[in-house]
């Protein structure tokens, strides 16, 4: 498969995101003076960052299966299954390890398999959270997506109505939180049960990637759709593609549906930063961290950890953020480099022989 350009760099700034918005709440955690405490001052937010990998990896993995099946005329199931594994388990469990052996926390048994069996979501779901490294919910996410997808897409790919079962699957997901709400309001009745739903579908967002899986189909099948005349206009290209950004950075949100709503607007966006010519936002220091970004979501909250227990705390907020920020960016960067081209590596050299181009 040929370079899909831009997709590292966004890697690159949602991470850099989760990482800045990390160490602020994990400095709000350790009474620490902080950007959260000063609602006024505007920042990203990380969650979102969150949504924007979902996007990527609903589209990615669907363009993918797409380029398989026309290809070979088949889904390699397995194949598809070991790619996911052998990019995926290797550090996932590796910083289930490192967190646990450096922090030793005390967890309850349910708190340690859940993260096991690749249920972290879950876990969180329950209020049994693995804190000393809490941002692998979304691994356990994406796993259990992928996990389903292929099977599903087996099944409707040939169908004329494929773009109306997506959008469909899409809308039921959306709607399923909404509708176990009013079932716990008013028939169930149980405030634990109503806690799961709100954390479960909090973080588990299965539409947001099927928002990804349209845009695979609309991008693969481009030369086949027409497209409306105003989608065709640059200012308004160039417009909507910048969007989701400045509504980001600004902190814009709505009382419901926000995610979702973030999710379109990012589908949009990378439709034409991967499909136009003349939008090129790739630069050599984002498309290295986007490579290395799986590693940078995964590091750096035990990296923030040991820093912040370790960098003496000065009266002067200056000069102890640039130390913070620095150490976290720079170790963060570092360990996630030195792991890619020794540790995950070895992974990816065994995953190359289960690519497309080898079946």
């Amino acid at each position: 498969m040929k370079y899909l350009k831009g997709l590292d760099t966004l890697r690159a700034l949602a991470a850099t995101i989760v990482v800045v918005d990390h160490i602020e709440i994990i400095k709000q955690n350790h009474h620490i003076s902080n950007l959260i405490d000063h609602p006024s001052l505007i920042y990203p937010d990380g969650h979102l960052s969150v949504i924007l990998f979902f996007v990527i990896s609903g589209f990615l993995i669907t363009y993918l299966l797409l380029i398989e099946e026309n290809k070979t005329g088949t889904i390699n199931l397995k194949s598809f299954y070991l790619r996911r594994i052998l990019r995926i388990w290797p550090l996932y469990y590796l910083i289930l390890f490192l967190s646990y052996v450096i922090f030793t926390p005390d967890y309850s048994l349910i708190r340690i398999l859940l993260p096991l069996f690749i249920a972290p979501n879950i876990s969180y779901a329950i209020c049994e959270t693995w804190d000393v490294s809490p941002q692998i919910w979304s691994i356990g996410v994406e796993e259990q997506f992928y996990m389903v997808w292929p099977l599903i897409f087996i099944i409707i790919s040939k169908s004329k109505r494929i773009f109306s079962y997506i959008i469909l699957l899409t809308l039921l997901f959306t709607l399923l939180p909404f509708g176990l709400k009013f079932i716990n309001l008013f028939f169930v009745k149980n405030t634990d049960f109503g806690i799961f739903i709100s954390r479960f579908f909090y973080g588990t967002k299965f539409n947001c990637m099927g928002i990804g899986v349209l845009l695979g189909f609309i991008y693969f099948k481009r030369n086949e759709i027409k497209f409306p005349a105003v989608l065709k206009n640059r200012l308004v290209i160039y417009f909507l593609t910048a969007l989701p950004f400045v509504l980001w950075f600004f902190k814009f949100h709505t009382g419901h549906l926000n995610d979702e709503l973030y999710a379109v607007l990012f589908a949009f966006s990378i439709y034409q930063i991967v499909h136009h010519s003349k939008i090129n936002i790739d630069l050599p220091i984002t498309r290295f961290l986007g490579k290395i970004s799986y590693g940078i979501y995964l590091f750096h909250w035990i990296i923030i950890i040991l820093l912040i227990q370790y960098i003496p705390r000065i009266d002067n907020g200056y000069i102890y953020n640039a130390a913070l920020y620095s150490c976290v960016f720079l170790l963060t960067i570092s360990v996630s480099w030195i792991s890619f081209v020794t540790y995950e590596r070895f992974f990816l050299n065994l995953k190359k022989k289960y690519e497309i181009n080898k079946s």
